[in-house]
């Protein structure tokens, strides 16, 4: 199947699932703990059942942070990867930093990617070697990297002793942020110069639609060896990331590499 009529399909499902949730966002819910204490809404089950059952139509096994794994997406070529509720804490907390996200694996590498953030009325989009867009009131402009943008992005729980120094050693200007979502978004809509993540356990869901879309922008993720992130595995899980608008990335790991 052609990755643009897969791209339709993605964003018919995206947008169903953020009308119903959104629904669920200006009430009253309940909250449950996972088995890792993370949090839990009918907000994440209501988009997970809704995700699932239009994606599946496809034919292509799903990889999702809340549905039991299923290792037989290993010997696939293609596979889907969502997260139906990206920063369920801030979905609970009713703040904007949530999104729903979808993304499509070829052959371990992204080849496209759609990410909702449902309080803003956005929508982002990218196919492989067709750049990135963003959908809002009905409008799309194509989204282009700021290479001049001095700030980097870290986390407000996981921020490590290499972060913090990284930002002293090359006098940045940083910000602090919840949803790996936001800073993805930062740094595509120029916001923002690049995300530095050291945290051992990112998993899969977390990066891989962001990853497309930034990558069509203009961006760069790597790990710090310089190598792309891997999907499709059976450890879904990647450590020491980094997202950059391309015009410091090698600054960044020399330093990473050498302290």
């Amino acid at each position: 199947m052609p990755t643009t009529k897969l791209l339709h399909i993605s964003k018919k499902t995206i947008k169903k699932a953020w009308e119903e949730i959104m629904k669920i966002y200006t009430k009253d819910f309940e909250v449950e703990l996972k088995s890792d204490n993370s949090p839990l809404t009918i907000a994440d089950k209501t988009a997970n059942k809704i995700i699932i059952e239009e994606l599946s139509k496809t034919n292509i096994p799903i990889l999702s942070e809340e549905t039991k794994d299923n290792y037989d997406r290993l010997q696939s070529k293609y596979l889907w990867i969502i997260d139906p509720v990206d920063w369920t804490k801030d979905f609970i907390n009713k703040t904007w930093e949530f999104s729903i996200m979808i993304w499509l694996v070829e052959n371990w590498r992204p080849i496209l990617g759609v990410v909702n953030v449902p309080s803003k009325n956005k929508l982002y989009f990218a196919e492989k070697n067709k750049w990135s867009y963003l959908e809002k009131n009905w409008k799309i402009k194509k989204l282009k990297i700021n290479k001049e943008n001095n700030k980097i992005l870290v986390s407000r729980n996981h921020a490590t002793e290499i972060e913090l120094n990284l930002i002293k050693k090359l006098w940045l200007d940083s910000k602090l942020c919840w949803s790996i979502w936001v800073k993805f978004w930062l740094i595509a809509e120029w916001n923002a110069w690049n995300y530095l993540n050291m945290y051992p356990n990112f998993k899969e869901w977390d990066t891989c639609a962001p990853e497309i879309i930034l990558s069509e922008a203009g961006g760069k993720v790597t790990d710090i060896k310089w190598n792309k992130l891997i999907y499709n595995k059976k450890e879904n899980y990647h450590s020491w990331c980094i997202w950059t608008n391309n015009t410091n990335h090698k600054k960044i790991l020399y330093f990473i590499n050498n302290i």
